[in-house]
């Protein structure tokens, strides 16, 4: 295989062109390397495949079908392809000179990766697949193997290779991509794509794939139940991926140019991350790599700092009095070094509380016909949409003292709560939700919002009387049943009597 080429054993030059020069990255379908095109004096990518193996032929109808579609397909996000040709040695693909790592093998590291760089990459990605979707062309095994990256920048590699047939323990995820109609023996299509970005989407952004994997079966993940650490994902971002993820494709998005667009449409609606958490993140590689450095060189002074601590011990007795305050002094400056440093670093603080809103004035309107309180404008803000209004009668009041001909001071709202547990493109996991929490004592039901494509199913629980019975219950949702709810406050105006008429002139 062409894993067990080396740097060493591999010729000068193939196909007596291209110069040989430092590995790039491996494939299942061979390996990439960067090299010189003695011709043209340029760099190129050159994708190997050694002709002594047994799967030559096979690969051989890959590399010219990809090398085919490399004159279809241009785009600055798909991996450009210009030439194939084989020699007594090789077959080889000529490549654009990206030295990208494959997101696969970024999360195999256990990479973290940011809201914001989750919905760079599945925007990148998504654009190089809705311009071969337009050119009726299908990534025949999209997955994270065949997305490369390099500082932000992406590109969609290898449309025409097969998915990896070996047992390899680090290409055992790539099966979560494969979708459903394809394990059942169906051709891959533009509504199989999205599927596999929608598992995409969930493996960066909770970093985690959507179901678990069951080896020992022959479908490897069940679509039956909602997706593991769905907490991780921002609603607005939960509920795209989840239609990306239906069991039938005709319920999927049509293909990557229909995704890519609810991706545009939704970006306003996602959290922005905080300083902290962008500081912690961009960090980490730092750290991650400071702390090998001193792995590797703390050995190596382990002699020298105990000569190090045996001098300092002698240094004092030495230097009297004079070296004691020298010690006192220079700790004294370190102590106000890293004071300056803590209070110059930039902290979040908490927006300050809202104060209790003052009681809204209501202009009173003629009354309805057949008695009745009249009808009033409000100059209270509208509530949030899906808001619910208890029923009931409103309770009458005396016009407070002071209020002016024509208008009263309605009395303060009551205020009432709902727990919004979690929504969904379809009714099935939303039912699912439901009937757990109400197996648990929770009184949720499924509300159904919106229509067409921008049908949502919320599980809701309440009205609830009051912010604290939302917020314990919002708080045990999210330890025990793992949710990311959102309590939404529901205000029922509560219109005072009818206010006396004027006189008629």
């Amino acid at each position: 295989m062409s894993r067990s080429w080396s740097e060493d054993s591999l010729p000068r030059t193939v196909g007596d062109r291209y110069e040989i020069g430092r590995r790039l990255r491996e494939e299942p379908w061979g390996g990439v390397w960067l090299a010189r095109d003695l011709v043209l004096d340029a760099e190129v990518g050159l994708k190997l495949w050694p002709r002594e193996d047994p799967a030559v032929d096979a690969v051989l109808e890959s590399f010219r079908e990809e090398a085919r579609l490399g004159l279809k397909l241009r785009h600055p996000g798909i991996l450009g392809v210009g030439h194939f040709g084989q020699d007594e040695s090789f077959l080889y693909l000529v490549q654009e000179p990206f030295a990208g790592e494959s997101l696969h093998e970024q999360l195999i590291r256990h990479r973290h990766f940011s809201l914001p760089q989750v919905v760079s990459i599945l925007e990148q990605a998504a654009l190089a697949l809705a311009q071969a979707h337009e050119q009726g062309v299908v990534h025949q095994a999209f997955n994270p193997l065949q997305v490369l990256e390099l500082d932000g920048e992406v590109r969609v590699a290898n449309f025409t290779f097969p998915p990896p047939a070996d047992e390899e323990v680090r290409h055992l995820e790539l099966k979560a991509y494969l979708p459903p109609e394809v394990l059942r023996g169906e051709a891959v299509t533009p509504g199989g794509n999205v599927f596999a970005l929608g598992v995409l989407g969930f493996r960066l952004a909770a970093g985690s794939l959507p179901y678990p994997l069951t080896f020992d079966e022959p479908f490897p993940y069940r679509l039956e139940t909602p997706p593991v650490d769905l907490e991780e994902v921002p609603i607005p971002l939960q509920n795209l991926l989840l239609q990306c993820l239906s069991v039938e494709p005709e319920d999927r998005f049509p293909d990557a140019g229909a995704f890519l667009q609810q991706l545009h449409q939704l970006q306003g609606e996602l959290p922005e991350e905080p300083w902290s958490a962008r500081t912690m993140r961009s960090l980490r590689p730092a750290a991650a790599r400071a702390g090998e450095l001193l792995g590797r060189i703390s050995g190596g002074l382990r002699p020298g700092a105990q000569k190090l601590r045996e001098g300092l011990a002698n240094l004092g007795p030495r230097l009297g009095s004079q070296g004691r305050r020298l010690w006192w002094s220079l700790g004294l400056v370190a102590l106000m070094v890293l004071l300056v440093i803590y209070y110059k670093m930039p902290r979040e603080t908490a927006p300050p509380r809202s104060m209790t809103p003052p009681p809204a004035v209501v202009k009173a309107g003629p009354a309805p016909a057949g008695g009745g309180p009249p009808m009033s404008e409000a100059r209270e803000p509208a509530e949030a949409p899906g808001a619910v209004q208890p029923p009931g009668p409103p309770s009458a009041a005396p016009a407070p003292a002071g209020a002016g001909p024509g208008e009263v001071k309605a009395p303060p709202a009551e205020e009432r709560y709902l727990v919004i547990a979690g929504a969904y493109p379809a009714p099935e996991p939303a039912r699912a939700l439901a009937r757990r929490l109400r197996d648990k004592g929770i009184k949720a039901q499924v509300v159904k919002k919106g229509a067409g494509a921008k049908t949502r199913y919320v599980v809701q629980v309440g009205p609830l009387a009051g912010a604290q019975e939302a917020d314990d219950l919002a708080r045990r949702l999210k330890a025990k049943e793992k949710l990311s709810p959102k309590v939404q406050k529901i205000t029922a105006p509560s219109p005072g009597p009818a206010a006396s008429r004027r006189p008629r002139a």
